[in-house]
């Protein structure tokens, strides 16, 4: 199964970031103002990350980096 973008382009690259308080505020996942912090029980544990990415590679991911960069 191919993983199409709007524009067509496959995709086959996966992110996973095991923290909610990133401060590198890259243009593609943070937008300029901001996101709300979320309680310690509203982020998905190691093991329900481990089930994405392996839900994932099932449909055709093959490549996955975990980020864990905290502010």
């Amino acid at each position: 199964m191919a993983l199409l973008d709007p524009h067509g382009r496959t995709s086959n690259y996966l992110r996973l970031s095991v923290t909610d308080r990133c401060n590198l505020r890259c243009s593609y996942c943070m937008p300029a103002a901001g996101v709300a912090k979320v309680a310690h029980d509203d982020i998905f544990s190691y093991e329900e990350l481990f089930g994405i990415a392996r839900a994932a590679v099932s449909i055709g991911i093959d490549r996955i980096r975990i980020t864990s960069i905290g502010g």
